[in-house]
């Protein structure tokens, strides 16, 4: 791998991006609002007896489960963006 590449690559913008207090607010709080909705819709399920309505209220709330996991990933990125990378790409730090 040429060397020179990886270096012109270590100075871009989008490897130093890290998220302002007002950003991590905004999704910090988008999360609480996920985590609501996700913890109201299974109450609701439970509650149900009739199977279409248990059905609909475990699909709301897996809807809002993948909102809230990837709300968390926009808050590790905002963070941490270097473990962010280091997540997502899987590297170790070994070298593999």
């Amino acid at each position: 791998m040429n060397l020179t590449i990886l270096k012109s690559m270590s100075g871009k913008k989008s490897a130093k991006i890290a998220g302002t207090e007002d950003e991590l607010k905004a999704v910090r709080t988008a999360i609480d609002f996920e985590a609501r909705g996700v913890a109201l819709y299974t109450k609701l399920e439970k509650q149900c007896t009739d199977p279409k309505e248990k059905a609909f209220f475990n699909m709301l709330a897996s809807v809002e489960r993948e909102h809230l996991l990837s709300l968390k990933d926009t808050e590790e990125f905002l963070s941490d963006p270097a473990t962010w990378y280091q997540h997502v790409e899987k590297s170790g730090l070994d070298g593999a």
